[in-house]
């Protein structure tokens, strides 16, 4: 522990960062609505500058970063904005308040609870919105997996090589347009991890973000995905079946997620080497469908046998 007059090591601070900023790398990455890099910034920031203003409105350094996130985060309204560019701004404030109410709601509870709160307030209202206004969602729909097409196009080249890359982008396209929904909310569970990590440090708390091996969940989450298999499988029709799949995807998304916090905690406890670690990386890479069928099988054992800490007694006992 730390004396009161020591300023607190900056290692801690620096590691939060990274870890804040490869969060927002993830949410870049996956937000099918990204029509531009401000989007991200936009899932980001409504919900950081709300989230300050409603619990730190009196800090003064904390509604001033709540208006410049605003700021950035609507830049553009007063033109004449692309319709996707509403759609981004919307979810956006979606999703910020439903983190805002989860957060008064239950403030003790772990960020995924709540920000699993969130999705489900924002997956509410898009539902009443498609049941009051017919075809909204239908042409929303439309929008979003219009741009995985041209995605796609932008590989159409010529050659055998280039013919080879350009039909394995066409068929993850098509995959991506039926279950961009779990991609969504994939993203918004980790820009809300980011939103935490600013509401935090504004607070001036140094780990603001937990490592990735510390990361777990409910275990009767696991029942979201059996309903999502059962969805899946059952004859029940075409959106039920589309339902199931993006159920199933973004539980197994947070299953390899969880899988890849035990991988990084028995990394940890086992090995000290840096270029050990280092190599043990670059194969996680080189052989990711084994990586990632690995950390979701880890993932869900994980539910019924907390590895960790069974591996950590055993380990103890030794």
């Amino acid at each position: 522990m730390e004396s009161p007059g020591k300023a607190p090591a900056p290692s801690e601070r620096r590691r939060s960062f990274w870890r804040a900023a490869a969060l927002a790398g993830i949410v870049a990455l996956l937000s099918p609505l990204s029509s531009s890099l401000s989007s991200p910034i936009a899932m980001v920031g409504v919900p950081a500058g709300a989230a300050l203003v409603a619990f730190q409105w009196r800090r003064p350094a904390s509604l001033a970063l709540a208006l410049g996130l605003f700021l950035v985060s609507f830049a553009g309204a007063f033109g004449s904005p692309a319709p996707l560019w509403l759609v981004e701004r919307a979810w956006a404030l979606l999703i910020a308040g439903g983190f805002v109410v989860a957060t008064a709601a239950a403030p003790r509870a772990s960020v995924l609870s709540r920000g699993m709160g969130a999705l489900l307030v924002a997956a509410i209202v898009v539902a009443a919105c498609g049941i009051l206004r017919p075809g909204l969602l239908e042409g929303l729909d439309w929008r979003v997996t219009g741009q995985f097409d041209r995605v796609a196009m932008m590989f159409d080249l010529q050659g055998e090589a280039a013919a080879t890359v350009a039909e394995a982008v066409r068929s993850f396209a098509e995959v991506a347009k039926a279950i961009y929904p779990s991609f969504l909310g994939l993203a918004t569970l980790a820009a809300l991890a980011v939103v935490t990590y600013v509401t935090r440090r504004m607070e001036g708390i140094e780990a603001a973000v937990a490592p990735l091996r510390e990361f777990r969940f409910g275990d009767h989450l696991v029942w979201v995905l059996v309903a999502g298999l059962l969805l899946l499988v059952l004859p029940v029709g075409g959106w039920a079946t589309r339902c199931g799949g993006n159920v199933v995807a973004f539980m197994g998304g947070l299953y390899v997620l969880r899988g890849a916090g035990v991988l990084v905690w028995l990394g940890a406890s086992v090995v000290s080497s840096g270029w050990t670690i280092a190599l043990w990386l670059i194969a996680a890479v080189l052989f990711y469908p084994v990586t990632l069928g690995t950390a979701f099988v880890l993932g869900l054992s994980d539910t019924w046998l907390d590895l960790r800490t069974r591996l950590g007694v055993e380990a103890e006992g030794d």
